[in-house]
């Protein structure tokens, strides 16, 4: 195995390199050692000139190996998007699109993302209230978005969805403990039955922090009418503690009307 080792296997000259008194092959751009002596561990045997990488190729590679970093993170974070956001328009709910008529939500929003590691050891989640239109899903997918950004798994998708999926396919059980935080959007539309509570159950017990999003007050949550109905919501204020009420800025019905009056525009052109 020695006889491998101190084999001679000197640096293969390039265009540039110039040898030192000794023999050395010297990089001929910055100049550091491309070769080294090494001394054979038996004393009695000579030893070898050994080629090693000179401050040039070390740099390159350090390059080489941080730009392999980051295409596998930017690989990674594709793949958590893909597999961890159920609705294409999820996607685009970020925090570079927001209009910032909610200045105080979003500074909120913001700040969850940036005290992630606390969140997530405390297991601390939020549900955001308010009317038809507010803006409620658009900031919990600008926190989830900002989140798979980082690398950190993440789930958006309906409980309504969650129920339907797995009343069909009963081995369509998804594995919470997969993901580091879940986004259930539109609490309240899919019904108080067994199967819904049994999924926030897995998620409660998943001991992962729960951002939801709902069309009904905190207080219709807490003051819910059946058993069934409080099972439910009470494991997902547990878990969605933190309320965040999003008041309407711009309804749908004005984004409506502006869209029309730009295609009336357009349409009208040159008549």
């Amino acid at each position: 195995m020695l006889e491998q080792i101190y084999k001679n296997a000197r640096a293969i000259p390039r265009e540039g390199d110039y040898t030192d008194d000794q023999g050395m092959c010297l990089c001929g751009e910055c100049g550091k050692p491309r070769e080294c002596f090494i001394e054979h561990p038996a004393g009695s045997r000579k030893g070898i000139i050994k080629a090693v990488p000179c401050q040039c190729e070390i740099e390159e590679e350090e390059r080489y190996q941080q730009r392999r970093s980051l295409e596998k993170f930017q690989d990674r974070v594709v793949e958590l998007r893909q597999h961890g956001i159920t609705d294409k328009a999820y996607t685009y709910q970020r925090f570079e699109n927001d209009d910032g008529r909610n200045y105080v939500v979003t500074k909120k929003c913001k700040q969850y993302v940036s005290k992630w590691q606390t969140m997530k050891k405390h297991c601390y989640g939020i549900t955001f209230t308010g009317a038809v239109g507010g803006g409620k899903s658009f900031f919990a997918c600008c926190i989830a978005n900002a989140l798979i950004d980082q690398g950190v798994r993440v789930l958006v998708t309906r409980l309504s969805d969650l129920v339907r999926n797995r009343v069909q396919d009963k081995y369509a059980v998804v594995d919470f403990h997969d993901f580091d935080l879940i986004v259930l959007d539109d609490i309240g539309v899919e019904g108080a039955t067994q199967t819904a509570y049994n999924i926030i159950d897995d998620i409660y017990r998943a001991n992962i922090p729960l951002i939801v999003t709902t069309n009904m007050s905190l207080d219709q949550l807490k003051e819910s009418t059946t058993i069934e109905k409080q099972r439910i919501y009470d494991r997902i204020l547990q878990r969605a503690s933190y309320p965040i009420k999003v008041d309407v800025t711009i309804s749908r019905l004005e984004i409506a009307r502006k869209n029309a009056k730009d295609i009336q525009d357009i349409l009208n052109e040159g008549l």
